[in-house]
């Protein structure tokens, strides 16, 4: 039998399914058209010629009636279901997604039945297929996408008759670099793409990270920043371009043989950091916008 963590994120893939066609036929244009009133608004400069400040204010009188349909009709049924069913707790950065099923689906791999294979795989056809079909994260659902494709990809890549990515149609691909400046200068080149940067984590330390056995591990400590698309507001959409992250893949090791441990440490001091990591946003996205 599935136990009921397990069901509850098959119903919100469900959920995802029965407003696909909805979503493609309605939402997804609407959002491209909002993708273009941005880049109109980008190329104006308001506080240099009064026409342009003219038509950067109708332009954002335009977004911010486009973009209220895409939150009363998508974000905010989503994420009240994710919260409805328990999926996701309600954190600003969405790491409750991990934390609240990782126990329950290491769980379930361990103790299926094999009356529970048939529908996991047909879960996974609906999913992989929405995200595929869509392949959008509808302007203010990036952290929610990504978070879910990865705790769907533990799940899923468990029942899988092939090694193949079955995601990476629509995951996000990791482009390593080496520092800050690295990353300023490859925003501009992937604004809109689906993809994440990798920086060492000696690099925002400042120092080796070592394991217990003392071997240096710089490979495997990497704090990630994600640029998962854009990430249009109702305020200035510019100044917001993708959604930036640290620590997803932060593989420190842990006197533990625990795999589940060694996951919630990781994704726990991702949330230790974040307070810190803020300040040095904020110092890329505006060495970005000024260039």
């Amino acid at each position: 039998m599935i136990p009921e963590k397990i069901y509850a994120l098959f119903k919100f893939i469900e959920f995802l399914d029965e407003n696909k066609e909805i979503y493609i036929k309605k939402y997804i244009p609407l959002c491209n058209e909002l993708k273009k009133l941005d880049k109109e608004r980008s190329a104006l400069k308001p506080n240099e010629n009064y026409k342009d400040k003219r038509s950067y204010e109708q332009i954002q009188k335009e977004i911010k009636e486009k973009f209220k349909p895409i939150t009363e009709n998508i974000y905010e049924p989503i994420t009240s279901k994710l919260k409805e069913l328990g999926i996701w707790s309600g954190d600003e950065v969405y790491t409750s997604i991990w934390n609240n099923n990782i126990s329950e689906i290491e769980d379930f791999k361990r103790n299926f039945s094999e009356d529970d294979i048939q529908t996991v795989f047909n879960y996974k056809e609906k999913y992989i297929r929405f995200r595929t079909e869509t392949k959008n994260d509808f302007l203010c659902l990036s952290f929610v996408f990504s978070n879910l494709d990865e705790i769907f990809k533990t799940l899923f890549d468990y029942f899988k008759d092939n090694k193949e990515n079955e995601f990476e149609l629509f995951e996000a691909k990791t482009i390593e670099v080496g520092n800050f400046n690295e990353i300023a200068k490859n925003l501009k080149d992937n604004i809109g793409n689906n993809v994440k940067y990798s920086i060492p984590s000696e690099t925002f330390f400042n120092q080796k990270v070592n394991t217990s056995n003392g071997e240096n591990q710089n490979k495997q400590n990497e704090f990630n920043i994600f640029n998962m698309g854009d990430k249009i507001e109702v305020g200035n959409i510019s100044k917001n371009k993708g959604q930036i992250t640290f620590g997803k893949d932060n593989k420190t090791e842990i006197n533990s043989n625990d795999e589940i441990g060694k996951k919630s440490f990781r994704w726990q001091k991702r949330e230790t950091v974040i307070t810190i990591i803020i300040g040095i946003i904020g110092l890329v996205i505006a060495y970005f916008s000024m260039k």
